[in-house]
Formats: C-alpha cells, sequence, structure tokens
C-alpha cells in the first residue's frame, strides 16, 4: 500500500505560477465583491464556481494537475463536476464525499470497485499571511473507530485522570489535559485498542501560495481558523466507474440547495478533446440509497 492510499492525502507545492496565482486571486475577488481586508466579517462560497466560471476552465484540464491526479491514481481521469470557489472561508471537520458516516452507503463499497474520487485543494495565499491550514485524519478514508457514550466517559475519565487529579491541577495552577472534540477523536487502524492506544492525531498541513492537497473525498478533515485572507479552489476527479458517476450524480440532482446546473458545451467539448469528460447520470441511475433524495425529483 502506498502512502496515498494508506494516508488519504498527497501535498503537491507550488502547482500554480507566480502570475496564475495572481489572476485567480483577483477573479475570487471580482465574482465575491470580497477584499483581503474583509477576512473577518466577510465570506464568499460559490459551489460548482469553477464550471460556471470560464476563467477557472484551465485549471480543470491543467496537464500538470491531471498528471498529478492520475499519478496518485494509477488510471486516466474523469472531471466530476464537484467544485467551489472560497474567500475567507473556513469550516469544521467534516467529509466531502456523498456517504459522509464511515461505513454507511455505496461510497464505502469497494467490493467490485475501488472507490477513487479525490478532491483537489489549491490555495492562493502564503500561510504566514493568513494562517490558513488544511487538517486531515490520516487513515480515515479506510477505517474509523468512534466512541459508544459509555467508551467516551472510559475514555475522558483514562485521559483526564481522576477527580481528584483533576481538582489537585487546578490548586496547583496546572492546566487540564486538551481533550480534542469527540467527533474527531477516533481510531482509524483496526488493530488500534482504545483501552491502551492513543487515538489517531490530526495533521495540520500549511498552504502556501499555489500548493495543492489532494485528498480521498472520504477522508475526515477540516479547514483551520485564520487570522488573515484566505482564497481557495476546489476541484474533484475520479476513474469513470460507478462510484463517480454516484459522486457526480448525488451533487447534480440530490444537493439540488447547491444550484450545480449542466456544463456548458464549450466545457463539454474542451474536456471530451483532453479525456476528461463523464456524462452526469440521470436521476434514476443515481443508487437508490439516496432515494430520499430523489423523490423530491420525482416530485417535481
Amino acid at each position: 500500500m502506498n502512502p496515498f492510499e494508506r494516508d488519504g492525502y498527497s501535498v503537491i507545492r507550488s502547482l500554480l505560477t507566480e502570475k496564475e496565482i495572481t489572476e485567480y486571486r483577483q477573479q475570487i475577488q471580482r465574482l465575491s465583491g470580497i477584499c483581503d481586508t474583509d477576512y473577518k466579517n466577510k465570506v464568499f462560497a460559490c459551489p460548482d464556481g469553477v464550471s460556471r466560471n470560464r476563467e477557472f476552465w484551465p485549471l480543470i484540464y491543467s496537464d500538470r494537475l491531471v498528471s498529478e491526479v492520475e499519478k496518485l491514481s494509477g488510471r486516466s481521469v474523469r472531471y466530476t463536476q464537484h467544485s467551489d470557489l472560497h474567500a475567507h472561508r473556513t469550516g469544521g471537520w467534516h467529509r466531502d464525499c456523498a456517504c459522509r458516516q464511515f461505513g454507511v452507503g455505496p461510497d464505502w463499497d469497494e467490493r467490485e470497485e475501488p472507490y477513487q474520487v479525490v478532491r483537489v485543494a489549491i490555495y492562493l495565499q502564503s500561510y504566514e499571511e493568513s494562517g490558513s491550514a488544511l487538517g486531515v485524519v490520516p487513515g480515515s478514508h479506510r477505517y474509523e473507530k468512534a466512541l459508544s457514550d459509555r467508551e467516551w466517559k472510559i475514555w475522558l475519565r483514562r485521559t483526564r485522570g481522576s477527580l481528584f487529579n483533576r481538582i489537585s491541577r487546578q490548586i496547583q495552577g496546572l492546566p487540564l489535559v486538551d481533550i480534542p472534540p469527540r467527533r474527531m477523536t477516533m481510531w482509524t487502524k483496526p488493530a488500534q485498542d482504545i483501552a491502551t492506544d492513543e487515538p489517531t492525531q490530526p495533521v495540520w498541513i500549511p498552504t502556501g501560495p499555489g500548493d495543492c492537497v489532494i485528498f480521498d473525498q472520504r477522508l475526515y478533515h477540516s479547514a483551520s481558523n485564520i487570522f488573515g485572507p484566505k482564497y481557495a479552489i476546489y476541484l474533484s476527479y475520479s476513474p469513470e466507474n460507478r462510484h463517480s458517476r454516484n459522486h457526480m450524480g448525488y451533487y447534480r440532482h440530490i444537493r439540488t440547495d447547491l444550484g450545480y446546473s449542466e456544463l456548458e458545451p464549450e466545457l463539454i467539448e474542451r474536456l471530451k478533446q483532453r479525456g476528461l469528460y463523464m456524462d452526469a447520470p440521470p436521476p434514476d441511475k443515481v443508487d437508490r440509497f439516496f432515494a430520499n433524495g430523489l423523490q423530491r425529483i420525482d416530485a417535481k
């Protein structure tokens, strides 16, 4: 198993040129009406943003980007349309796949075909400027052992110590043991024992201008807090199989709140020329796991 398969992410430094960084940053500012000094009180998010705005199309079929993605997947890939443009946006711990609860839904069924849908995150500012970092929980795309209520109480007691020890530390002016939030306290290796082994620690990846992080869309991840302007571009690719078709269908037909629409004919032609085009499945071809969402479509 290679590092990407094991951990679920790979970092590509300086994917973009300085000219591209400047131009894309200015384009996001133009679209959003947000400038650098707005980072404290204004946020911009544009779902389907890369596909909707032709200024960003060259990124979709960037030879270097596609080459890096195909190197990790070991196969030729298609553009799944899942994309976003962000300004000054942070976020909590989550997954980007269609089936976000570990082990539940077709994204986690790899008996017939491997899940290789990847998210591409590209950043347009320095870490020193923004404090922007991407947190990931390595291995959380392959295995997750979360704690029941009873196990969580036992874990807290074991980690923090007895009530006497906690009171003693407070009297001495010593800090209590810092416990990460329950939702990100998980064990990502089957052999780990919650009674004796520490949970998997998040890895924080400081991001510089033009840096790119490619990760399995099932990987548990989070954006950091920021103290300066942050601009980011997100795309998604996958070999064409039932997982990628479900993923594209999920964002096109189920997540109607995000406003995904059909690709422009000119973009379709460019994708076809480069072998990156994939037809979006009709609603009746999306996995029936999403039946509740499909019922909303059928009712229209």
